[in-house]
C-alpha cells in the first residue's frame, strides 16, 4: 500500500479539482465549505486504511488491513451515505457530493491496486478475490519489516516523485483549464 502521504495527496487532488465547482455556487452563503471540503476529501481518501487500527490493536496487521474496506462496493456505500447526509443536513447537491466522496474513496482503492503486494478486494462483499495490477506504480509500505526499513525508504522516494508530479500538475492546472476552455 502507498503511504498515507500519497493517499492524502490524492485527496488533495480531488479537493483542488472540485473546490471551484462546489464553492462557485454557494461561497457567499456558506463560506465555511472550502475548509470542510478539504477535510472531507482528505478524510475519505484515507478512510479505507481505518481497518489497520484493528490490525494494530490485535497484533495481526495482515488479517485486518486491506480487506473489505478496500472495495469499490464499500466505497459506493460510503459515498451514497455521505452524500445523503450532506443533502439532508445542508440541502446541497446529492450528485456533486456523491461524486466527490466516491472519487476520494476510490482513489485510495485504485492506488492500492497499483501497488506491489497482495492486491485489493475490489468487489467485496460480492467477491473475495484479490486484484492486483500487472504494472505496479507504487512500491508500497511493507509493515512486516517493522517501522524502520530500507524498503520504506524506497517507498518514500517513489512517492516523493508522485507528490512532485501532483504539485506540478496542480500548479499548471489553472493554465491548462484556461487553455481547454478557450
Amino acid at each position: 500500500m502507498p503511504s498515507p502521504f500519497a493517499h492524502l495527496a490524492a485527496g488533495y487532488i480531488v479537493y483542488r479539482l472540485s473546490s471551484d465547482r462546489i464553492c462557485s455556487r454557494s461561497m457567499s452563503e456558506h463560506s465555511w465549505i472550502l475548509p470542510r471540503l478539504l477535510i472531507v476529501t482528505l478524510g475519505l481518501s484515507i478512510l479505507p486504511d481505518m481497518d489497520s487500527i484493528f490490525g494494530i490493536l490485535f497484533g495481526d496487521f495482515g488479517r485486518f488491513h486491506n480487506n473489505g474496506t478496500h472495495s469499490l462496493v464499500i466505497g459506493l456505500v460510503v459515498a451514497v451515505t455521505f452524500a445523503s447526509i450532506v443533502r439532508w443536513r445542508f440541502k446541497f447537491s446529492f450528485a456533486s457530493w456523491l461524486i466527490i466522496a466516491l472519487i476520494s474513496y476510490a482513489m485510495h482503492v485504485i492506488m492500492d491496486f497499483f501497488t506491489l503486494g497482495r492486491g485489493v478486494m475490489l468487489f467485496w462483499p460480492f467477491s473475495w478475490e484479490r486484484y492486483l495490477s500487472p504494472v505496479p506504480l507504487f512500491y508500497g509500505l511493507h509493515w512486516s519489516d517493522g517501522i524502520i526499513s530500507i524498503r520504506h525508504f524506497w517507498t518514500l522516494i517513489t512517492e516523493m516523485g508522485f507528490l512532485i508530479i501532483v504539485f506540478v500538475i496542480l500548479q499548471f492546472l489553472p493554465k491548462i483549464r484556461n487553455i481547454l476552455l478557450q
